[in-house]
């Protein structure tokens, strides 16, 4: 409050503090600037406030009582006005309340819009009082009082309305963060610009590590700045915020966030020592430094320490990286030895040492390697074979394969063996020569050095013999078949060659069968014996993948004779094997029968009528004759089995049908046992000829006699029949051949399509009789198109 009658000569220049308005005095002189919050006053001598202000000054509360004087000089003590104005940041605004009192008239202004209007002459204090809510930011207030005559006195206020039942309003968010870091001390200040809230309670002031959410504040201050002193020295980042609050409750926002990132001061948990391992090549102690993994990210050093035992005193053997390390001045021999260490964070803050820890090493230290490694080849089969160790407990044998760069375990049983003679598998693939390695171990499986050796095929003295043979009677032989493997030398392509060694188990006599009958529908010469792989057998010896099968069908063998098969195999290289092993069988009864007796020709009108004796043989079971014909491409003889038999006729009785050219005609008939199949050149055959007479028509070409009782023509057409177009011919004519007259009679004759079929039934009567028949198609003009000729030998197998 200011009043006027006592600052006549100075003018007060006023200010906020925590809410609370003083005053400054200012030389009358002076300028007026007033600043907000404080109120600029003028003094006007009328009621209208029209005209210059008689006076202004600044004034912090709006509290007078002048009673029936004047304010100030040169203003009457009646009909006079004050003018009371401000203009203030309100912050985020809210609800006011407005207290007003004067004697006599009293306006009070917002922006412009009045909010209190009591404007008359009155005779006592008059009261007044509002709620009003304000927006955020600046606005103005203007008092207008004035006194018309008697006593005057004012008074006037606004405050904020701080009940949370009324204010919802949130402070604005505090401006003009900022931070400093002492690293020194490891302080951070905080600080920021006062807010112009007018019912501010305080600040929040909030941390967080980086990364983190906010959660609960860090302290509350009135003041515009806040000193961590607890901020913690381990090289973390943190963010900092304030937020203001009112006294209703309210709460801005968070401030922007101001990073500080600390020193580190603080050190890393001392690790733990574990055990670990050296490569395998290394058989030295192996320490490891072991820290949690929220530690691990930021240790920069570890230091290793070991004990001596008898000087009782530690030594560093290690500073680096590298939390696991081969201690190479301590072996794993099985004894004691204790460690302990520290670690070293990226700042340079040292752990404190880890506890001492004792470890009883492993043994790691390997026997002696092998000695006299060689290969010994049985029967073809590579054996590795070396001096014992002493020591050593077992050994572990490998096999270098190119193909991945590595080294497998090629024991049939699986490593490690105690055994100093072993037969490797072979893993690899087939090649001319093959890596093998055999190394030591001692009872704790350390291994020594491996020790090389390298198999050269073409060295090998020998092929591996078959391992499976069997020999089985086949028809008019033996089959024999066996099965063999080298893993050395056999993948799919060169296989094996093979020869069959033969005894006669009676006699002892041994020869060689290398040419067998191939097992066919179709006779064939002899081959070499069949070979083909396949994937091997569970019972294939050496642990071989792929299994090599070979057959031969001997047919050479003497007749009822037992015999032992043994199979030699050859392999790639030229090397023989040893026989395989024996398979005996005894072969069947090849000896065909002896050659028939009394071997006859007797001519007959269809040909010859055959009759021979039967030989000494008591096997026979039947009868094969064969006439011989030439064959019109190549002029040679050919054999064929065209005779009929009949249920008249004996079983050394048999008529050949031959058409009568005047020539000599050849006959064979051979006798047989079981082996009724057999061809004419494994039989004993006896052979006879005769000359026949010329019974031809003239002209006659065909060679072949059909057999039938009632010889049956065919007279049609079609377009199997071979006569080409048949709508050319219009009729047919039936012929036979008439030997007394020399010329042909016709028997039938037709239209084409009347019938498919004639049938001679005048000649049945003439067993063995010989006749000629034509078949003459004719055109629509009856000149003879097709004629196709028949003879038939009046025959059938029932007669």
């Amino acid at each position: 409050m200011n009043p006027a009658r006592r600052t006549t000569a100075t003018a007060l220049a006023l200010a906020t503090a925590g809410g609370v308005l003083y005053a400054t005095a200012v030389p009358a002189s002076a300028a007026v600037n007033c600043t907000s919050p404080v109120f600029t006053r003028q003094f006007f001598a009328n009621t209208t406030f029209s005209g210059t202000p008689k006076k202004t000054d600044c004034d912090s509360t709006i509290d007078q009582n002048w009673g029936s004087g004047a304010p100030v000089s040169g203003v009457p003590s009646n009909n006079f006005g004050v003018r009371w104005s401000v203009t203030r940041d309100f912050g985020s605004g809210g609800p006011f309340t407005f207290t007003a009192s004067a004697l006599d008239g009293m306006r009070v202004y917002v922006d412009g819009v009045r909010k209190i209007d009591v404007w008359k002459n009155v005779s006592a204090t008059v009261k007044k009082t509002v709620n009003v809510t304000i927006p955020a930011g600046k606005h103005t207030i203007r008092f207008d009082f004035v006194n018309w005559t008697g006593s005057a006195n004012v008074r006037f206020a606004y405050t904020p309305r701080t009940s949370a039942a009324y204010d919802k309003v949130k402070p604005f968010t505090p401006t003009g963060a900022a931070l400093s870091y002492n690293p020194a001390t490891g302080a951070a200040k905080f600080t920021w610009t006062r807010s112009k809230e007018m019912d501010l309670a305080n600040y929040r002031v909030y941390r967080r590590l980086k990364g983190a959410t906010y959660g609960k504040q860090l302290a509350t201050t009135t003041a515009t700045s806040y000193t961590d002193s607890a901020l913690p020295k381990t090289g973390a980042a943190y963010y900092y915020e304030v937020r203001a609050v009112d006294k209703a409750g309210n709460v801005s926002g968070g401030s922007s966030d101001k990073l500080v990132t600390t020193v580190d001061r603080t050190p890393p948990a001392a690790p733990f020592v574990e055990w670990d391992a050296c490569p395998a090549d290394q058989p030295y102690a192996a320490p490891e430094l072991v820290t949690t993994a929220q530690n691990a990210a930021d240790i920069a050093q570890y230091e290793m320490q070991r004990l001596d035992a008898t000087a009782k005193s530690w030594s560093t053997i290690y500073s680096g990286t590298k939390g696991a390390i081969c201690d190479t001045g301590y072996r794993a021999d099985g004894s004691k030895v204790t460690y302990r260490g520290r670690a070293r964070d990226a700042a340079g803050n040292w752990s404190a040492y880890s506890a001492a820890t004792t470890f009883t090493t492993p043994d790691l230290t390997p026997p002696a390697a092998v000695t006299g490694l060689r290969a010994e080849y049985r029967s073809g089969v590579p054996h590795l074979v070396w001096s014992p160790v002493a020591g050593a407990a077992s050994y572990q044998v490998l096999q270098y394969d190119p193909a991945t760069g590595g080294y497998t375990d090629v024991l049939p049983e699986g490593s490690p063996t105690t055994r100093t003679d072993v037969v490797p598998r072979q893993s690899a693939a087939v090649a001319d020569s093959y890596r093998y390695a055999v190394r030591s171990l001692d009872a704790r499986g350390n291994p020594a050095a491996p020790v090389e050796i390298t198999l050269k095929l073409a060295d090998r003295p020998e092929a591996i013999p078959a391992f499976k043979t069997t020999a089985n009677r086949f028809d008019e032989g033996v089959m024999v078949e066996w099965s063999s493997v080298d893993p050395w030398t056999v993948d799919e392509r060169p296989l094996p060659t093979y020869k069959i060694v033969r005894t006669d188990t009676a006699t002892g006599e041994t020869d060689i069968v290398d040419q067998c009958k191939p097992n066919s529908s179709v006779d064939q010469p002899l081959d070499d014996p069949d070979t083909y792989w396949t994937w091997a057998d569970d019972d294939a010896p050496l642990s071989a993948r792929k299994q090599v099968n070979g057959s031969c069908w001997d047919v050479s063998g003497k007749s009822e004779t037992t015999y032992e098969y043994r199979v030699v195999t050859t392999d790639r290289y030229g090397h023989v094997s040893q026989a395989g092993p024996p398979a005996t069988e005894t072969t069947p009864d090849t000896q065909r029968p002896a050659m028939v007796q009394d071997l006859t020709a007797e001519r007959v009108p269809l040909g010859v009528r055959l009759t021979w004796t039967p030989p000494a043989d008591t096997d026979v079971s039947g009868y094969r004759a064969w006439q011989g014909v030439t064959d019109p491409d190549s002029g040679e003889t050919v054999w064929k089995n065209n005779c009929w038999t009949g249920s008249s006729l004996t079983r050394t009785e048999i008529l050949c049908p031959t058409v009568p050219d005047g020539t000599t005609h050849v006959y064979k008939v051979a006798a047989m046992d079981d082996h009724r199949d057999d061809p004419l050149g494994v039989l004993h055959p006896a052979e006879v000829s005769v000359t026949l007479p010329d019974t031809q028509p003239p002209g006659w070409t065909e060679t072949e006699v059909r057999e039938g009782q009632y010889p049956d023509l065919y007279v049609g057409c079609s377009e199997s029949s071979g006569l080409g177009d048949c709508s050319r011919f219009a009729s047919y004519r039936v012929e036979r051949w008439d030997p007394v007259t020399a010329a042909y009679v016709a028997l039938a004759e037709g239209a084409m399509g009347d019938a498919a079929f004639y049938m001679d039934t005048t000649v049945h009567e003439d067993r063995l009789g010989l006749y000629y028949y034509r078949v003459v198609r004719l055109d629509a003009s009856g000149v003879e198109a097709v004629t196709r000729s028949t003879a038939y030998g009046i025959w059938d197998s029932w007669l």
